[in-house]
């Protein structure tokens, strides 16, 4: 198959079938419209550090070829994709944990650089150049990672799939593989917390 071949819009559907019979095209084209969104999901699973998260997209794209003979197409290919990507971070950041006595220092030092960075390379971040909205931005961002911090992990991995991937209750279910009505009950207790959290920002 030439790349010329996708110029035209093909489903996901095609592209995954494509992508089995190792076209190469198909599996770069799933990779082009679905990165961005996948390192959206892992930089937020990792807590906002860069380099965890590029390093877990890539993995979580290579997890993803390795095994789509098991994709069946009975959920979207993002919602599959979606769960590799959670779970690859999250074995990852474990994996993190278990070395953390070893490395104490070095991660507070990365730590505190991926703070100091964060403002050039989130993504979708949209900072103004004004000083003072500059500002505002960072404490808001603050808080609201604060307040996603005092939820369960549960709680925050819906509530970011509703609100900043903009999934259906449908979607997280499948996605999360938990009940629809588990789901909306999470969903209520996390935007209830964090509607609490940002009260004072609501009243300003």
């Amino acid at each position: 198959m030439q790349e010329d071949e996708l110029e035209n819009p093909v489903s996901d559907l095609e592209l995954v079938e494509r992508a089995k019979r190792r076209e190469s095209a198909a599996a770069e084209e799933l990779v082009r419209r679905y990165h961005e969104k996948a390192y959206a999901v892992a930089y937020r699973t990792c807590s906002g550090d860069v380099e965890e998260a590029k390093d877990f997209t890539q993995e979580a794209f290579l997890k993803a070829f390795r095994s789509l003979h098991q994709f069946k197409g009975q959920a979207s290919f993002y919602t599959w994709l979606y769960r590799i990507v959670v779970n690859t971070c999250l074995d990852g950041v474990r994996r993190q944990k278990r070395r953390k006595g070893f490395f104490s220092s070095w991660r507070a030092e990365e730590a505190g650089k991926g703070i100091r960075d964060e403002i050039e390379q989130s993504p979708d971040l949209n900072i103004q150049s004004n000083p003072a909205a500059t500002l505002n931005r960072k404490e808001l961002r603050a808080q609201v990672q604060k307040a996603l911090e005092g939820l369960s992990s549960s709680q925050r991995m819906i509530f970011e799939l509703k609100i900043f991937d903009e999934m259906s209750i449908s979607e997280i279910s499948k996605a999360v593989n938990i009940a629809e009505g588990t789901v909306k009950s999470h969903l209520f207790r996390a935007t209830r917390h964090i509607r609490k959290a940002l009260s004072e920002w609501s009243e300003n």
